[in-house]
């Protein structure tokens, strides 16, 4: 038994050494997120937003189930480099706008409450905002809807439509294209 009790001194040793180690590799203590673009403020805003889009209803998951949000903040982070600023500050619009409206941020908003703001969005009529803001946030919706859809209907390789939940909700056997898929069967999934 003497010999696993350490002294104070020992013990203090020994951790110092042990922290030291750590400080050394900076890497070990960097804090992982499953976001490559959104921070996480920004992906349950866009979550929300997505399931506005493609809303879980009778007829089965919507946007969410589909991870619908690791499409977008994949191709934000790898192919839409043109479209990631207009994200980040329609976001925080978004953000911003939805407190000032009704005190609360966008994803905490009932459902109904985001469809309505969501809406106003889309005419460019969110009396939060100015005429300016108002068209771009407008013409953001319009780049969420287009990205949300591809998410949604898209290839599960490019972060998706998980589980081919479009393709089995519209009856679809997995599209079979020579070269990209490798007539990967469907049963496994």
């Amino acid at each position: 038994m003497t010999r696993y009790v350490t002294g104070r001194r020992d013990f203090l040793k020994s951790s110092l050494l042990a922290t030291g180690g750590l400080l050394a590799l900076p890497s070990c203590l960097k804090n992982y997120t499953a976001w490559q673009f959104f921070t996480e403020e920004e992906a349950l805003c866009m979550s929300a937003i997505c399931e506005q889009i493609i809303p879980t209803d009778i007829y089965g998951p919507g946007a969410g189930y589909a991870g619908v949000i690791f499409y977008i903040d994949k191709q934000l982070d790898e192919v839409f480099l043109d479209d990631r600023e207009e994200y980040r500050e329609g976001i925080r619009l978004i953000q911003d706008s939805a407190i000032q409206l009704h005190g609360m941020k966008f994803e905490a908003l009932d459902f109904e409450l985001q469809k309505g703001f969501l809406e106003q969005m889309e005419v460019g009529e969110n009396r939060a905002l100015s005429a300016e803001e108002n068209m771009q946030q407008s013409a953001l919706f319009r780049k969420m809807v287009q990205h949300t859809m591809q998410g949604f209907y898209g290839s599960p390789r490019h972060g998706g439509n998980r589980n081919y939940i479009s393709y089995r909700l519209m009856k679809l056997d997995y599209p079979y294209i020579v070269g990209q898929n490798r007539y990967r069967d469907l049963k496994n999934h």
